[in-house]
């Protein structure tokens, strides 16, 4: 049995390593008895960790705990990943790292192979052989490349050269027949340049707010702006930046030209734009200065149904130059086959991207890495704890669960959105996501967040297992734990992490993010960390650390997961929902 159950270094490599320790005590003149009586129940152990017996609920569940979690973080955020990019060497020892956990934990490859090739093109512009200029009549406006303003292409050409496009004010460029609402109203842009706000506009009509009000819809994502772009033709698209529309600072997008960027070795992937940039908000309100108006009247024009485009009287010049490569990166995937003969064909997917922003070598200072260890070394780490936990369970679920560490999630959702576009499998046997993206790392919460909480019955499931924790400290009446829906709406970031491409196959989606109710005072203001350290080569492992309450979700997200692979019925979205028709389309309903 110790032979065909045998996982090279999995749990039952560091038992053999104890039995091996007491056997050299013995040998060294250590008590007969003790040793058999120890070896007994090493032996015993042994055969648990092999999953000859596996383990209870609770049992696997206490498991996923934050010291085996911070190790894989430690490993993975470490300088010599460097940074985890897509297509690099770091990149490529964070994939085989994840695969080698994977089955040391005791799941399975998938179709034979715990890797799935992602198949990329890389831009990269040429800044030395760039240039950009925007004219009006009163003169150039000024800017500082990579600092108030950045560009770059995506049009995955070598050379691109505009002359003199006008640049075009389209407000918020949003097109949404179910609301009757029309940015362009017929205009003509093509081969103009394209000037965005970010957000939707938030407008209310007869007390109903079009856009979900404070809830980004996807008409604000900037993703939407440059795919509107492309569709219309456009030379080029500029997003103008103010810290509440897009709900983080100009830092997180202030160096995008100089980052190189990835699309889908796909016929017509993603965005093919000449020219794409962001303004930050000074220069956008020189702009608007020359308009004579201010950002705020901008705003406040775009907000209104009578909007039309406005030329802002700016011509805009560009020569760029871009280094165009094919890059192959991976997804690392492993599953536990389920237990029923009919709903194992079912698959509960568990998601986390592993990849990060890679190395920046212009930038300022001694630390050009950005190690990502909150995001989402930590989610990836989470990732395999609960892959250890289901792996150990005595009665398998009965519907298929399979684990997925993306790729290239920060190059634009990649690798979750090659996964649903050349899936292992069917589409139609992935019922439900759960993703993992930079889960709590500042303590105890008596309340869960789960963005789609109210979009699918997943989240009906989830609160069905939070009733079953009891939350107390010191200064409050213990009860049950709250689950709340997103804690920042603004930020839309239900379209901005892996399961958005799950939701846009009509798959049900959780996304997992940080409560915000905490049981003791977090060490550091958090709003405060997150404007410092996301997207930030100090994004480090560090003091302000408290991985009770990433415990704590993991176990409760583990046990959700469990319920849904075992209920009778598979997950759906509620009635009226967004992807709704997607579901239906795709199971035949």
């Amino acid at each position: 049995m110790f032979v065909k159950n045998y996982r090279p270094g999995g749990e039952f490599a560091s038992v053999f390593l104890m039995i091996n320790s007491i056997h050299v005590h013995h040998l060294n003149g250590g008590d007969m008895r003790s040793f058999s009586i120890l070896l007994v129940m090493f032996f015993a152990l042994a055969l648990a960790a092999c999953g000859g017996r596996g383990v209870s609920e609770s049992d696997a569940v206490n498991l996923i705990t934050q010291e085996d979690i911070l190790k894989d973080v430690q490993v993975l955020s470490a300088d010599d990943m460097a940074g985890r990019a897509p297509g690099t060497e770091g990149g490529e020892k964070a994939a085989a790292y994840i695969a080698d956990r994977f089955k040391a934990v005791g799941l399975a490859p998938v179709n034979g192979s715990y890797f799935q090739p992602v198949r990329m093109v890389g831009m990269k512009k040429i800044a030395e052989n760039s240039t950009f200029s925007l004219r009006h009549s009163s003169g150039e406006l000024g800017y500082t490349s990579d600092s108030t303003l950045t560009y770059w292409s995506s049009s995955q050409k070598e050379i691109v050269d505009i002359q003199d496009a006008p640049l075009v004010f389209v407000g918020y460029g949003v097109e949404a027949p179910e609301h009757a609402w029309d940015d362009f109203k017929g205009a003509e842009v093509a081969g103009k340049v394209l000037l965005f706000l970010n957000n939707d506009p938030p407008v209310t009509e007869n007390g109903v707010e079009l856009f979900k009000g404070q809830a980004r819809t996807y008409y604000g994502r900037w993703t939407y702006k440059f795919e509107q772009a492309m569709k219309h033709g456009a030379a080029g698209a500029i997003m103008i930046h103010t810290t509440p529309s897009a709900s983080y600072g100009f830092n997180v997008v202030q160096h995008s030209g100089a980052e190189e960027h990835f699309a889908l070795d796909l016929p017509n992937s993603g965005y093919q734009v000449d020219l794409l940039g962001w303004i930050d908000q000074p220069t956008a309100e020189r702009i608007a200065q020359a308009m004579n108006t201010t950002l705020d009247g901008m705003f406040a024009l775009a907000a209104s149904r009578d909007f039309k485009p406005v030329d802002t009287g700016y011509r805009v010049t560009t020569h760029l130059e871009t280094v165009i490569r094919k890059v192959e990166t991976k997804n690392v995937i492993a599953m536990i086959e389920g237990s029923d003969p009919e709903l194992k064909e079912q698959v509960i997917v568990f998601s986390a991207h592993y990849d990060h922003l890679g190395v920046n070598e212009d930038l300022p200072g001694e630390d050009k890495i950005y190690n990502g260890a909150w995001d989402n070394a930590l989610g990836t780490s989470c990732l395999i704890t609960l892959g250890r936990a289901m792996a150990s369970l005595q009665e398998r679920p009965k519907r298929s669960v399979l684990f997925l560490a993306c790729a290239a999630e920060e190059s634009g959702l990649l690798g979750s959105q090659w996964f649903v576009v050349n899936p292992p499998f069917a589409l139609n046997r992935m019922v439900a996501n759960f993703n993992v993206d930079m889960p709590q790392i500042f303590g105890l919460t008596s309340d869960i967040a789960a963005i789609g909480v109210d979009m699918s019955t997943l989240g009906e499931d989830l609160k069905a297992v939070a009733q079953q924790y009891t939350i107390s400290s010191a200064d409050a009446q213990a009860g049950a734990m709250e689950v709340v829906g997103d804690p920042n709406p603004n930020a839309g970031s239900f379209y901005r992490s892996d399961q958005v491409n799950f939701a846009k196959a009509g798959i049900p989606a959780l996304y997992l993010n940080p409560g915000k109710q905490y049981l003791q005072p977090p060490k550091v203001d958090i709003d405060e960390y997150h404007a410092s350290h996301y997207h930030q080569v100090i994004d480090e492992i560090n003091e302000a650390w408290d991985l009770s309450g990433c415990e704590r979700d993991m176990r409760v997200f583990f046990q959700t997961a469990l319920r849904v692979a075992n209920a009778s019925e598979m997950p759906r979205w509620i009635p009226g929902n967004e992807f709704e028709e997607e579901w239906k389309e795709l199971h035949g309903k």
